[in-house]
């Protein structure tokens, strides 16, 4: 198929955040021999106007896609959060392409105060919807015009690629990259997890005052880290996870996830991921595992083996064609019980 995939590219970033989703659902659509034209919405409102502004220079970013729509003729359309595309724009699409599909995934929060209403306002112009999240969740979204499903966030070889497992040293006992900005919750989670493991060594960025990673200077912490933790803004939503599950698991990485985000339900407990149930828990299971680096990268090694089989860019991309076009194929993905 010809795909256009029109997304927030953050070209002007300069490569800091390579390693985000867009990018691995292109690499997945290539691999499954479909062509893909990358259309940076952001980007393109910003170049439109002397500001460069995202707010004004939407309306220019919408004739943008239009055009590209009419200049490749693609047969499926994916929108990637895409907050800058408007239900007008959408509504000419399917009148001037009435054979093209039209698909949005979304891997930010679905609850408030995270701005997720925009997507409500596309939906009767979508064929389908994927969001990284599951169960009760998803209900509000499910309406007879759109067709809905959950998404596991997906990773890539190339992306994910250190096999920290495969190490047999690492500079870091425990990383977490994360920012703790207007969120007191996590702040006061993490100060007192870095109290609790002041006598190991951790690494922590973009939280409690230290400096942020981006680029390589991320990935320089990554494949340095024995055990990392993957922790979201509310830990007690079904399967909801920020893509930093699989930057972690992904490259070999013991990682600890809260039990009540229900990701127990993708990964083995104790063998391909670790659970906690609060702050102290976690500080003495890293502290375990400091202790037991054998044990930490058989778990690491588990949990990378799992992410790259089951959910590769490639095969998430593929239930993603699947599911749109309503093939019975994407009733055989793991995760596909879920949506």
């Amino acid at each position: 198929m010809k795909i256009v995939h029109a997304a927030n590219y953050s070209f002007t970033r300069n490569g800091s955040e390579y390693f985000n989703c867009e990018y691995k659902f292109d690499a997945g659509f290539a691999r499954a021999g479909h062509y893909v034209y990358p259309f940076s919405l952001n980007d393109c409102a910003r170049m439109s106007n002397i500001f460069r502004t995202k707010a004004l220079g939407r309306g220019a970013a919408n004739r943008g896609l239009v055009a590209c729509c009419r200049n490749i003729e693609p047969d499926l359309l994916v929108l990637g959060h895409a907050q800058a595309v408007v239900p007008k724009t959408l509504g000419d699409l399917r009148k001037e392409h009435p054979s093209m599909k039209i698909a949005c995934w979304y891997v930010d929060p679905v609850y408030s105060p995270h701005p997720f209403e925009h997507l409500f306002d596309k939906m009767p112009y979508l064929d389908a919807l994927f969001i990284t999240t599951a169960g009760d969740w998803l209900r509000p979204f499910k309406q007879a015009a759109c067709r809905v499903a959950f998404i596991p966030n997906p990773a890539d070889a190339n992306i994910e690629q250190w096999k920290v497992d495969e190490q047999a040293e690492t500079q870091y006992d425990f990383v977490y990259i994360g920012s703790d900005r207007n969120r007191p919750e996590r702040k006061a989670f993490l100060a007192e997890l870095d109290q609790l493991t002041r006598d190991l060594r951790t690494g922590f960025a973009a939280c409690l005052g230290r400096p942020p990673a981006w680029g390589n200077r991320k990935e320089d912490m990554l494949k340095n880290a024995l055990t990392a933790l993957n922790l979201s803004d509310r830990n007690d939503v079904f399967l909801y996870s920020s893509d930093r599950i699989v930057q972690l698991a992904g490259n070999g990485i013991c990682t600890f996830s809260a039990a009540s985000s229900g990701l127990d339900a993708l990964y083995e407990p104790d063998k391909e991921m670790v659970f906690y149930e609060n702050v102290k828990e976690l500080a003495e299971k890293i502290r375990y595992y400091a202790a037991r680096p054998s044990e930490a990268r058989a778990i690491g090694r588990a949990g990378r083996i799992r992410t790259h089989a089951a959910y590769s860019g490639h095969a998430v991309a593929g239930f993603m064609c699947a599911f749109t076009f309503d093939e019975p194929r994407w009733k055989e993905f793991p995760w596909a019980k879920y949506c």
